[in-house]
């Protein structure tokens, strides 16, 4: 079983323990923070697939379970949770969502899938804190409900009918309800401090604005991956320097992050035609993803090469890897997963060893393990 990777605990807090399945860096450091405050002892994870070796290994009262995507664009929580209850049926677990129609369907209670999950109950994205905190002392308070294994046996044979395809407008709301609910409870936490820890306050606000500018380029972003699903995305084709484009957007990183990249370049400058627009909305995906799935203490390897006839940047890291099952899908559109979010739409196609149209650049996953990937994209050589 593999170690959980990603984590966050507080061991000062004597309070009981709540596991926190959440993805989101920042939404994930504001949760426990929340709950060291509550006086509850808290780890903090981002991988679903780790959730039963976090248990085993943190014994939590409590388990908090974000709504992620799965493969095929429908939620996790709902099977997750049902596999809580087969091998823990004492363990309450509370869904944490931005989808309001879960929301719903968990509270009305009535469906075969929220029979088999069982939630103990249900905090919606944004949240109001002390709303929050009830419902958990409320889920702890009392224990979940045994759930019937023979029932549970024909929910996992069913839940795959269930399972549809994203659009691109449920993806664009995860992707901004998620910094909403980080600057909702920011703003929250940041109001409770102001009188009596003016310093902490002012950083909540800080958190806070960060996730409003990362709002605004989900939003700006909009338009592209709607005329990337009419085919009638446009581009600014110029020449630039692709090294200094990388070292721009290695400079864009936070100071901490940045002194982790080794950036390996050739001594002149390698010229492209492309759009430096979306590369470097491609290039800060590509570094965002390796900082997040390998571990702090590791390096993340970047290198720009020039080879018949187009430049090459390849991003290595050494962390998580990618699931063999997602390998083959992951840059199928709406493909949502864990260690590839969403790429800019830079104008790439997925590499197939076929010429992509118009020469316009090639993207792709070339090595993938256990213990790191290697994701690179080529843009042709200018004139």
């Amino acid at each position: 079983m593999k170690e959980v990777l990603e984590t966050n605990r507080i061991d000062a807090a004597p309070g009981p323990a709540v596991l926190l399945v959440e993805d989101d860096a920042a939404l994930g450091r504001l949760m426990t923070t929340l709950l060291a405050e509550a006086g509850y002892r808290s780890l903090t994870i981002a991988d679903h697939d780790e959730i039963e070796a976090a248990i085993l290994r943190f014994d939590p009262s409590c388990v908090l379970l974000d709504g992620e995507l799965g493969p095929a664009g429908h939620a996790r929580s709902w099977t997750d949770a049902a596999a809580i209850g087969r091998a823990h049926p004492d363990l309450p677990v509370v869904m944490f969502t931005a989808d309001a129609d879960a929301v719903a369907e968990e509270r009305a209670g009535t469906s075969r899938r929220s029979l088999d999950a069982a939630f103990a109950g249900v905090v919606p994205k944004p949240f109001v804190i002390d709303e929050f905190l009830a419902t958990l002392r409320s889920a702890i308070g009392a224990a979940a409900p045994n759930v019937d294994a023979a029932a549970t046996v024909v929910a996992a044979s069913t839940a795959t009918a269930e399972q549809t395809k994203t659009d691109v407008w449920s993806a664009a709301v995860h992707d901004l309800t998620t910094p909403l609910a980080t600057i909702s409870g920011q703003m929250q936490l940041a109001r409770k401090l102001m009188a009596d820890d003016p310093v902490r306050g002012r950083a909540a606000v800080d958190i806070a604005l960060q996730q409003l500018e990362r709002m605004s380029r989900v939003i700006a972003r909009l338009p592209d991956v709607l005329s990337l699903e009419a085919s009638a995305l446009s581009f600014e084709v110029v020449t630039f320097d692709i090294c200094e484009a990388v070292g721009d957007a290695i400079k864009r990183r936070d100071h901490r992050e940045a002194t982790r990249m080794r950036f390996d370049r050739p001594k002149q400058g390698i010229d492209v035609r492309g759009d430096p627009d979306r590369i470097a909305q491609l290039l800060d995906d590509l570094l965002t993803n390796a900082v997040k799935y390998s571990p702090s203490a590791t390096l993340i390897d970047i290198a720009v090469t020039s080879i018949l006839g187009e430049a090459q940047v390849r991003v290595e890291d050494y962390g998580l890897g990618v699931a063999g099952e997602e390998r083959d899908r992951m840059f199928t559109a709406y493909f949502r997963t864990l260690r590839m979010r969403a790429l800019a739409a830079a104008g790439l196609a997925p590499d197939d060893g076929q010429p992509s149209d118009e020469d316009r650049g090639r993207l792709w996953l070339e090595d993938t393990t256990d213990s790191g990937s290697v994701f690179a994209f080529s843009l042709p050589l200018a004139d």
